[in-house]
């Protein structure tokens, strides 16, 4: 298990001060990366043998949000695939003075470059046997959105695999939501499938479907085909 420390800053606070939510599911990917790189399998090394790493799914847990300026602590560590297909990474946020304020699991696969298909490569990697600490990410369906909102894909969009980010979906998806929703320092759980890759200049369709006032589906379209759903809930 490694700590990475982070620092809330102006860009990723919201209009209460806090940190978003969507900027802090941000880091968490960002500290993921940066432990898979300490094991030697970061996506530099990866490309030099023409593969990568893709997000299959993610269930981030987000109990307190930091203000400007504070400081927290990301914890990542290897856990076991259900599958034993995936590679899985688990999280716990902490705040400066160690508490936990957030949590989070996410899956992963190896997929080859050139064909865009996966690939079960012997990575070395270990697996730790310290408990998930939370909820495996839910599997969710396709669904009709009460309304949705049509976006081009732009360079500042991609990531390095020339594809949207997967954390822009969670900002895409939070542009939707009502003021209340986003205002609220409740408890909140977001659950999110990646299905399909998108290119800059492709034109997504985001929609939004609010099932109760605790809880929100979203779901990314483009060209007749899914490429993720999410869900978002409070307490």
């Amino acid at each position: 298990m490694r700590a990475y420390e982070y620092s809330v800053t102006p860009e990723t606070v919201d209009l209460s001060g806090h940190s978003t939510v969507p900027s802090m599911c941000r880091s968490v990917i960002n500290a993921i990366g940066h432990n898979i790189r300490r094991e030697g399998c970061g996506v530099d090394v990866m490309k030099l043998s023409r593969r990568s790493w893709v997000l299959l799914r993610s269930a981030f847990e987000i109990d307190e949000r930091p203000r400007l300026y504070d400081l927290f602590n990301i914890l990542v560590w290897p856990a076991k695939g259900r599958s034993g297909l995936t590679y899985n990474r688990s999280v716990r946020i902490t705040d400066a003075e160690g508490s936990e304020i957030g949590r989070a699991t996410t899956e992963w696969c190896v997929v080859d470059l050139d064909t865009r298909k996966p690939v079960f490569p012997d990575l070395g990697l270990e697996s730790s046997d310290v408990p998930v600490p939370c909820r495996s990410p839910r599997r969710l369906k396709d669904f009709l959105p009460d309304f949705s909102r049509i976006k081009e894909i732009g360079y500042s969009d991609c990531d390095f695999n020339g594809h949207l980010n997967n954390t822009h979906y969670i900002e895409m998806f939070y542009n939707l939501l009502p003021e209340n929703v986003l205002s609220t320092g409740l408890f909140t759980r977001i659950d999110i499938n990646f299905r399909h890759e998108v290119r800059r200049g492709d034109a997504v369709d985001f929609g939004m479907k609010k099932v109760s006032d605790e809880e929100y589906l979203f779901i990314a379209r483009s060209g007749g085909s899914t490429l993720c759903q999410a869900s978002l809930m409070t307490e």
